[in-house]
């Protein structure tokens, strides 16, 4: 069994390893959502669906046709996956310190008489 103070030596690259994958997923996504977003995955057939209910929307993107709703989503995604990309190319975050840190100092009060004028 180990102990807190040797840490997982055994799991050491696995974060960089999981950036890695990270990356390529959002890699392989990029272009389905440029598609998608340049309407160049839209058929234009005019099959006569609504417009309006989100499930019509997501059915229609899965045939290819390129109702707005779809575009406005692969816009959004397009945003999500540029800030994925970026936390994960930004590398590991800062190691925690060891030493707990300081109490914040304790509060003092001090009491203001506050005199009401008689009226």
């Amino acid at each position: 069994m180990t102990t807190a103070s040797e840490g997982c030596g055994a799991h050491a690259g696995v974060g960089e390893e999981l950036r890695s994958l990270a990356l390529t997923a959002l890699d392989r996504i990029d272009p389905v959502i440029d598609r998608m977003r340049d309407g160049t995955a839209a058929d234009d057939g005019g099959t006569g669906t609504c417009a309006a209910c989100p499930v019509c929307a997501v059915l229609a993107a899965l045939r290819g046709e390129r109702p707005e709703l779809a575009a406005r989503m692969a816009e959004h995604a397009a945003g999500l996956v540029a800030v994925l990309r970026a936390a994960l190319e930004e590398g590991a975050p800062a190691p925690a310190p060891d030493a707990a840190p300081e109490p914040p100092p304790a509060r003092r009060v001090q009491r203001i008489r506050v005199e009401r004028p008689a009226g």
